[in-house]
């Protein structure tokens, strides 16, 4: 059966023997087709005001930065790309790693912040759409498909790709966008400083191979002060958290398809058969099974550059090449 589809800028119609159910949602719930200019060329309020149902933003920091406390009227999802960053909102916050997101409802108060440069890619969903999306906040493992979608609206926002292709890519996001979900093990963070400071270090840098006794005299405390704390506040022991968080790095970077042995050398292994034998011990799972469920060869950014990873002072076998683009909010 032949079903006509959305209106796109330049007036042409959408015909689909067999129309995705999304698309159709798509199709009722917009009042007027989409603003193909692209979001280069908009203001940030423009976009968050305008009637389409995705907009998309990247934006790079070539330093380190802070972004004070604001909220959006549309729900966001944000996925740094570089290197890991902070996202605080009231009752708590969230560390993401390269290739993570974070999906914020709208009108959430929240602060982003990272310690080195930065490019982030951000979708938002018009508030309408996002009723049928999750009403909290929280950590989203982005699938393969989802970073295809991604990257695409990003094209489009930048002028690129095929613009009669929105209103499929807007239905496919949303699609994925109720199935998501953070798969990876869970790590509690603790409110005490001293605590707190190596356990943002060892997410700067998962590979970093200082012990309890080495962060003891950077921190001023006791080996057995903090070994204590680490319990205490986290549940786990220092080894256990540090462990957790390498697999936590190491998921995402799998999922994009980097070789097991540079993932091993970054997460601080000597070899890929360690880091295999202990990503199977906590997953259950080999690392080479992550790696064929991808359905996609590119990178998170098809614009990215590899990252220097040399001058931390910390022994890293060849990091993973990651992403590097153009500048969003």
């Amino acid at each position: 059966m032949i079903s006509k589809g959305a209106a796109s800028g330049n007036g042409k119609r959408y015909v689909s023997e067999r129309p995705h159910p999304g698309l159709v949602a798509i199709q009722e719930t917009m009042l007027a087709p989409p603003s193909h200019r692209a979001s280069s060329n908009r203001s940030f309020d423009e976009l968050q005001h305008s009637s389409d149902p995705i907009v998309s933003y990247k934006l790079h920091h070539e330093v380190a930065f802070l972004w004070k406390k604001h909220h959006h009227r549309r729900a966001q999802l944000i996925r740094p790309l570089t290197t890991p960053a902070t996202i605080r909102l009231a009752g708590g916050h969230y560390i993401l790693q390269p290739g993570e997101a974070a999906w914020l409802p709208g009108g959430i108060e929240h602060s982003v912040s990272s310690s080195q440069a930065q490019i982030y890619h951000s979708i938002y969903v018009r508030s309408d759409l996002a009723a049928n999306l999750s009403p909290v906040s929280g950590v989203l493992q982005v699938s393969p498909l989802l970073g295809e979608l991604i990257q695409q609206l990003i094209d489009l926002g930048c002028g690129r790709g095929d613009r009669d292709a929105y209103p499929h890519l807007v239905a496919l996001t949303l699609g994925e966008l109720r199935h998501v979900r953070d798969e990876r093990p869970q790590l509690s963070m603790p409110s005490d400083m001293r605590l707190l400071r190596i356990c943002h270090a060892l997410n700067d840098n998962p590979g970093d191979r200082r012990t309890l006794a080495d962060w003891a005299v950077i921190a001023g405390a006791s080996r057995r002060m903090l070994e204590r704390g680490f319990q205490d506040e986290t549940g786990m022991s220092f080894s256990r958290w540090r462990q957790t968080c390498r697999i936590r790095a190491a998921i995402p970077l799998l999922q994009a398809g980097q070789p097991v042995q540079q993932v091993a050398g970054f997460t601080g292994y000597d070899s890929p058969s360690a880091f295999a034998a202990m990503f199977r011990r906590v997953t259950g799972a080999a690392p080479a099974a992550l790696q064929s469920d991808r359905i996609s060869s590119r990178e998170p950014d098809r614009h990215a550059e590899p990252q220097d990873t040399e001058g931390s002072g910390q022994r890293k076998a060849a990091a993973p090449r990651r992403p590097d683009n153009q500048r969003r909010r």
